[in-house]
């Protein structure tokens, strides 16, 4: 009791004494100058070293005053309570009141430290802000990322995002995204170069790279419900898509671009297609170009070269490797054609409406037209010369021509002769036929000696047993089960009943899958329709990756 009061008069005497600051110490050190109270304890025993307590206290939220009754501006109090409810809640720590709430010191495991933190709670503890006000994050006192109080998006480069992310780099790359085998970006400022001949462009607004295998530089898809297209490029000023496959030294024959559609659904109607293009051009009169649905160039100075390859399989008696037609702009006047084809069982190189015409560049007469002529059914045609002697002449056919007609007494072969300078011949009538000659014998035993030309028309064996006028196939999207009656010929071929020819392959006794190019659509054959995609391995669709 006396150590006590021994110690409030002396505190007594130094509050009178020196009432710009105070210090408690036990060496009678000066307080410091900057500050109004200055506790040393450096001059106690280790054992008796001491600290400050502050007043303890039980808050209730931080936007609570109370338990203090008005508190003053910065009145630090410890708090001991878990109360409240976010973001006003109040857990065990040291607050000071901020003139309308308690705050928090930056201290303990609810402060962000340069060290990291531990004993978050994600539902609790963020870093940001309370109001709606941008949140932002800077390096060297510059601004880097801004998150807009009012909608939260993020701007990196831009303190006004249009977009939940936006990111502008300036002259610079913007996004780079990368993983062990791949890498892209999004925005990219730096010249990319490709091809030979070499071409650049200075950038792109995605790029992604992909330089091992078994990986794809980019993938898209539409699934489920989605009902818009997995890629779509738009372009006002220059091509929507280019493709570039540099081949120099592969041994995989790829194709530039590659589309594969799988239908299976056996009540899907109308038109399936791999690939389809549409070119629309304006109304207006006085066009001076061209409209073009698909332009093929095939450009090869030294190897066979083929613009445009066609094959169709199908078991269907309606098929072919390609089809053609044109019409008015009102959708009338028109004709089409269809190209190696099969319609109700007839084959046909080319079938379609109108006549097959030859167009003549002539410097005298201007570019001319000339047209095939069409008869009921299929005929060969040949000619030749022969000399008559004392009224007689014997005609062998060509062998090849020989095997491949046919000759009965439904299809003998037809002669028509004309005399050479013999003006009183008398004609001559075909005699002793065989299938591989006859003689021609001068009527009323005339006896002339001359030439005679001679044109022959004979049945083919392709096609044998189609018979007169058959039935013919209408345009392409009209499908046999709804062709009207009115279009139904009279003569409906059995194709079980026509003779045609071997397969190319059948005759020659070739492996298809062997001659077929690495790369290509094995063209005929068990295989046919699959892809040749390697020495000996087929497959039925073309793979995504190189073999």
């Amino acid at each position: 009791m006396r150590k006590t009061l021994t110690i409030l008069t002396l505190l007594s005497s130094v509050l009178a004494a020196k009432s710009q600051n105070i210090g408690i110490n036990i060496n009678g050190t000066a307080p410091n100058a900057s500050a109004l109270l200055d506790i040393d304890g450096t001059g106690l025993p280790a054992n008796g070293q001491r600290g400050l307590l502050i007043p303890r206290v039980a808050l209730t939220a931080t936007n609570a005053a109370a338990p203090v009754t008005t508190p003053a501006t910065s009145l630090l109090v410890y708090n001991t309570a878990t109360a409240g409810v976010v973001p006003n809640n109040v857990t065990p720590g040291f607050y000071y009141w901020g003139g309308a709430a308690w705050i928090r010191f930056g201290t303990g495991p609810t402060a962000w430290t340069t060290l990291g933190n531990a004993g978050t709670v994600a539902a609790t503890n963020f870093l940001g802000t309370t109001d709606n006000v941008d949140f932002v994050l800077r390096t060297n006192n510059v601004e880097r990322l801004r998150a807009l109080g009012a909608n939260g998006r993020i701007g990196i480069g831009t303190t006004a995002p249009t977009s939940l992310l936006e990111v502008n780099s300036g002259a610079g790359d913007a996004v780079f995204g990368h993983s062990t085998n791949v890498g892209g970006y999004l925005g990219r400022e730096t010249n990319i170069s490709f091809g030979t001949p070499l071409q650049t462009i200075q950038g792109a607004g995605l790029y992604a790279n992909n330089p091992a295998a078994g990986y794809t530089s980019m993938y898209t898809q539409s699934t489920g419900a989605a009902t818009v297209a997995a890629s779509v490029n738009f372009s006002d000023v220059w091509i929507a898509s280019y493709n570039y496959v540099q081949n120099g030294l592969a041994g995989f024959n790829p194709s530039a671009s590659y589309s594969q559609l799988n239908v299976t659904n056996p009540a899907l109607g109308g038109v399936q297609a791999a690939f389809r293009s549409y070119s629309d051009r304006g109304t207006a009169a006085g066009n001076p170009g061209f409209t073009v649905g698909e332009q093929a160039t095939a450009n090869a100075q030294n190897q066979d070269a083929f613009a445009v390859v066609g094959s169709a399989f199908s078991n269907s008696l309606t098929r072919a490797g390609g089809y053609f037609e044109s019409y008015d702009y009102g959708g009338l006047a028109n004709a089409y054609a269809y190209v190696g084809t099969a319609v109700t069982g007839v084959l046909r190189k080319i079938t379609g409406t109108n006549a097959v015409s030859e167009i003549v560049p002539t410097a005298k007469h201007g570019r001319i037209m000339l047209t095939c002529p069409e008869s009921p059914e299929y005929w060969y045609q040949d000619y030749g010369t022969v000399q008559l002697v004392n009224g007689h002449a014997h005609v062998d056919l060509d062998p090849i021509l020989a095997d491949i007609i046919m000759v009965n007494d439904e299809y003998p072969v037809r002669v028509f002769c004309t005399p050479v300078d013999m003006l009183a011949f008398n004609g001559v009538a075909q005699m002793n036929r065989t299938a591989t000659g006859f003689d021609l014998v001068e009527l009323n035993g005339g006896t002339h000696s001359g030439t005679l030309d001679y044109q022959l028309v004979v049945k083919p064996k392709t096609g044998f047993g189609e018979g007169r006028f058959p039935q013919a196939p209408g345009p392409a999207w009209l499908k046999k089960d709804l062709e009207p009656a009115s279009a139904r010929a009279a003569n409906q071929p059995d194709p079980s009943k026509v003779f045609y020819w071997p397969s190319d392959h059948e005759v020659y006794g070739y492996d298809v899958d062997k001659v077929t190019p690495v790369g290509a659509s094995v063209a005929a054959g068990p295989n046919a329709g699959k892809m040749k995609v390697a020495e000996g391995v087929i497959m039925d669709h073309y793979p995504a990756e190189r073999p």
